[in-house]
């Protein structure tokens, strides 16, 4: 795979402040959120909601240090996306440290993109597994500052 994680992630992609109270909830809203960032009509919605609560109920995607990355290969998608939903409130995540989730970052993919999308996930984790990216993140209160702020990370980091 030739691109990076910076080339997925559009600065309408990033979601500072948002407001959920639970795994359940966060994954509900941000398929919303992510359906009408993409334009999709409420079937499409629907199916992506479908596709990340399905993954969820593999396993957790909290990956530890306040981030979970719920993600699932889509027909909804024609290419990869990343979406970075930065939580006002941490929320309890069912995350493999225990830890609550100030993060999600959503990562979705066409259906046949097998290998594109363990690589994104390798990437992400890679990145977000560096206890360093997270006090930045912390600090980015605006969707334009989160957005370079994850770039940087994404850039800095591969």
């Amino acid at each position: 795979m030739n691109q990076s994680l910076s080339d997925y992630l559009l600065p309408t992609q990033v979601h500072p402040q948002f407001a959920v109270k639970s795994k359940k909830r966060s994954l509900e809203l941000a398929a919303v959120q992510i359906s009408e960032t993409l334009n999709c009509d409420d079937h499409q919605a629907e199916l992506l909601m479908d596709g990340l609560q399905a993954r969820e109920r593999l396993g957790s995607t909290g990956i530890g240090q306040g981030i979970a990355v719920p993600h699932c290969r889509s027909s909804v998608v024609n290419e990869p996306s990343v979406h970075l939903f930065a939580l006002e409130n941490p929320i309890d995540f069912d995350a493999l440290d225990g830890a609550p989730v100030d993060f999600l970052c959503v990562l979705l993919v066409p259906e046949d993109a097998n290998e594109v999308h363990l690589q994104l996930l390798r990437d992400v984790i890679r990145t977000f597994g560096n206890p360093e990216c997270r006090a930045p993140l912390l600090a980015a209160k605006t969707p334009a500052v989160l957005h370079q702020t994850a770039i940087d990370l994404f850039e800095r980091l591969a």
